[in-house]
């Protein structure tokens, strides 16, 4: 679908420029000559019409409509189609603010046809060229609507493929400035038409002179408009992160705040991955984000790898000709320009943010301001979630072992059975306790007691499966949780861990050779009880029914697992 587009757009530009050209050779012999140097003049007004440009994603805003007009009325089609042709082309050719050769040539060559289609319309309502008057009126309300028409209708096809909106102004703000752009250059027009023979070029260049003033004036209002548009993007951004979401949902809000200030094609958003030195895309916007979502970013490896590796955020105006870029492959590679800015937080490298666009010198230093101040935004709340994880990580974790707290495992567990409870699965729990564990510490010290139960505690996380839980149940006790765990099955990973204990030699880093055994109870949901309380109670009594019985055993509390003969 995509090349198919690009055929038909490639298509319709050839075709506007074959007509214009043609139409233009046609024209040329009704052009008058001898008032070459007079059209010049008017050429070089238009050329810095084009100069003093509004650009729009739906266009540009200018006056020379005053010169299409008048010079229509004056000198009749030929003239006004060859003047308006020569001032886009070298106006926007020496001005193109980034846009490629094919979009000036078709700037000026659609100029070209609406020109021609205004003047039929013109002639169709009985136009009378080089009269101004009320007889004339319809003919030039029919003249300027269909210039009009044309103009944005063709605009409109060429940019359609790749349509997007330009940051803090709407259609609806084109159309209305660019109404008003006629609304003052029609009238003018028809005044410079009125005058021509008693002032000759002298009152064009007087009322041209007003017209370019309200270009000014008009350029200066769009970038307030946009200015206030950007510390609107930065309101937004702060009042977002209030909320503290997580670090996925704040680069989101990074792209779409950005997107309000600065006019892009595609952009990414990583984040630092559990993978040392690698960042994964969490956000993407525009047309290659099923694309962006498959890519990663390492630290040191290319542009953003650099990036990532300084600290430093870094604008690249065409990455065709940027030794920054060379070798890189995929989006930075792709897009011609590009927005490249970090995530810091202190020395560390939180994320990336890059933005990109397919024209050359489409950036500049004010859009690389505006990027770096919402990544910090960003950057700040980022490295609190993180933060916060890791404080959340810590205290639910216990000092001496590394293993869950009892209360968030009990938390945990509860969930784990109301799952188990829903999807009818059964579930184990045990408790794990040492024998003698006070006769140790009085062999081998409180000191060593305390190594013990941490290497204790390793060994048996170990000892688990993925999704099973493990914690510290207070002193010298351990609590297990198996999900999915019934029966001979439940009674298996208990023995194993009891095993695995008593084989192992404790306290090897002191150079000892420490044995201990341990003590098991293990209890069954549903079937010793139906609430997590109920099954610690459980458990509990099976585990002093193994230390009743010596220690060094496995006891369940109900009645003895037995396996049944086979039938």
């Amino acid at each position: 679908m995509r090349e198919k587009q690009g055929n038909a757009h490639i298509l319709y530009l050839w075709l506007v420029l074959g007509l214009a050209t043609w139409q233009l050779v046609l024209l040329f012999p009704e052009l008058e000559l001898d008032k070459a140097r007079e059209l010049l003049l008017i050429i070089l007004l238009g050329v810095l019409a084009e100069w003093l440009a509004v650009p729009f994603p739906h266009g540009q805003l200018s006056g020379s409509y005053i010169l299409v007009l008048s010079v229509f009325l004056i000198h009749g089609p030929a003239a006004a189609a060859w003047v308006g042709w020569l001032a886009t082309l070298l106006g926007q050719g020496i001005v193109n603010r980034g846009n490629p050769l094919r979009t000036t040539l078709f700037n000026s060559s659609q100029y070209v046809l609406a020109v021609l289609a205004a003047s039929h319309a013109f002639s169709a309502c009985g136009g009378e060229p080089g009269l101004v008057s009320i007889g004339n009126a319809l003919p030039l309300g029919a003249f300027t609507i269909t210039y009009i028409i044309i103009n944005h209708l063709l605009v409109h096809l060429y940019l359609l493929p790749k349509r997007r909106p330009l940051p803090g102004v709407t259609w609806l703000d084109t159309l209305k400035w660019d109404g008003l752009t006629y609304l003052y250059t029609v009238p003018l027009g028809l005044l410079v038409a009125m005058v021509y023979q008693f002032t000759g070029l002298t009152g064009l260049l007087v009322l041209f002179v007003s017209v370019l003033g309200l270009q000014v004036i008009l350029r200066y209002y769009v970038q307030l408009q946009v200015a206030n548009q950007e510390l609107t993007s930065f309101y937004e951004a702060a009042r977002f992160l209030e909320g503290n979401p997580g670090p996925a949902q704040v680069l989101e809000q990074v792209l779409k705040s950005a997107r309000k200030a600065i006019p892009f094609h595609s952009a990414a958003g990583y984040l630092q991955s559990g993978e040392r030195g690698a960042y994964y895309p969490v956000a993407a916007a525009g047309s290659y984000s099923s694309q962006i979502r498959s890519t990663a970013v390492y630290l040191g490896e290319g542009l953003t790898g650099t990036v990532l590796e300084s600290g430093k955020p870094e604008l690249i105006d065409d990455s065709r000709s940027d030794p920054r870029v060379k070798g890189d492959m995929g989006f930075t590679r792709v897009m011609r320009s590009l927005l490249v800015v970090p995530l810091y937080a202190g020395q560390e490298a939180l994320g990336l943010v890059v933005l990109g666009d397919k024209r050359p010198y489409a950036f500049d230093e004010k859009h690389l301001h505006i990027l770096a101040i919402l990544c910090g935004q960003a950057a700040i709340s980022v490295e609190n979630t993180i933060i916060k994880d890791r404080m959340t990580r810590v205290l639910a974790r216990d000092p001496l072992t590394g293993l869950l707290r009892f209360d968030v495992f009990n938390e945990k567990v509860e969930k784990a059975l109301a799952s188990s409870r829903e999807e009818g699965y059964p579930s184990g729990l045990a408790l794990v306790d040492i024998d003698n564990f006070k006769r140790f510490n009085k062999s081998y010290g409180r000191k060593s007691g305390e190594r013990l139960l941490a290497e204790l505690g390793s060994l048996i996380e170990k000892e688990n499966r993925r999704d099973d839980l493990v914690a510290r149940y207070g002193g010298d006790e351990f609590i297990l949780f198996f999900p999915g765990a019934r029966g001979n099955r439940l009674h298996e990973l208990a023995e194993d861990i009891r095993y695995a204990v008593r084989d192992h030699a404790f306290l090897k880093k002191e150079g000892r050779s420490a044995r201990i055994t341990v003590s098991i109870g293990i209890a069954e949901f549903p079937q010793d009880a139906g609430d997590a309380e109920g099954l610690f109670k459980a458990a509990q009594r099976a585990l002093e029914k193994a230390q009743e019985q010596g220690g060094d055993r496995v006891e369940t509390a109900a009645v003895p697992l037995k396996i049944s003969p086979s039938s």
